[in-house]
């Protein structure tokens, strides 16, 4: 059979327990440092990932705050230059409608001026006519005063209430 010797066992169980003892001092303490280290190294970047993280979201929010307010200046100036442009076109129009009018009225001015010319002319050349026709009629010649005077009377006939120009 075993026989267990008491002695034997408590000697190597006393063994056992200061080699525990002894391996818990010398590798034990630094083992559990070395850990603790580790956790306290993992513990930090984790909470270093998380403020990194915080600091990303407050990084994005702001891009898109600025993000946001550029699009909306980018519309109110596209607006702003729409408007301008319209007004600029509107304008344009109102001074081509005022030019065209002015050109217009111009020309009404030239011709009614022509009109009245050919009037003058046309009396004179009916003056012309006239007095010729007379002459032959009469076989007789006609001096530059009585030529002026019968014109006169024949344009003030002729003309009848209309004024010459």
């Amino acid at each position: 059979m075993l026989e267990i010797n008491p002695v034997t066992l408590f000697s190597q169980a006393l063994a056992f327990i200061i080699l525990v003892l002894v391996l818990g001092k010398l590798f034990l303490k630094p083992l559990q440092t070395i850990i603790e280290d580790r956790q306290r190294g993992i513990q930090d970047t984790l909470t270093q990932i998380a403020d990194d993280r915080k600091a990303m979201e407050t990084t994005r929010a702001d891009y898109e705050r600025r993000l946001a307010e550029f699009e909306a200046d980018t519309r109110e100036r596209i607006t702003e230059y729409m408007k301008t442009a319209q007004a600029e076109a509107a304008e344009l129009v109102a001074k081509a409608r005022e030019e065209a009018t002015e050109t217009r009225d111009r020309a009404l001015a030239d011709i009614d001026q022509e009109r009245k010319k050919a009037i003058v002319q046309i009396r004179a050349e009916m003056a012309d006519l006239a007095v010729n026709a007379a002459g032959k009629i009469l076989q007789r010649e006609i001096n530059p005063a009585t030529h002026r005077e019968l014109i006169g009377d024949f344009i003030n006939r002729v003309g009848g209430s209309s004024t010459p120009v």
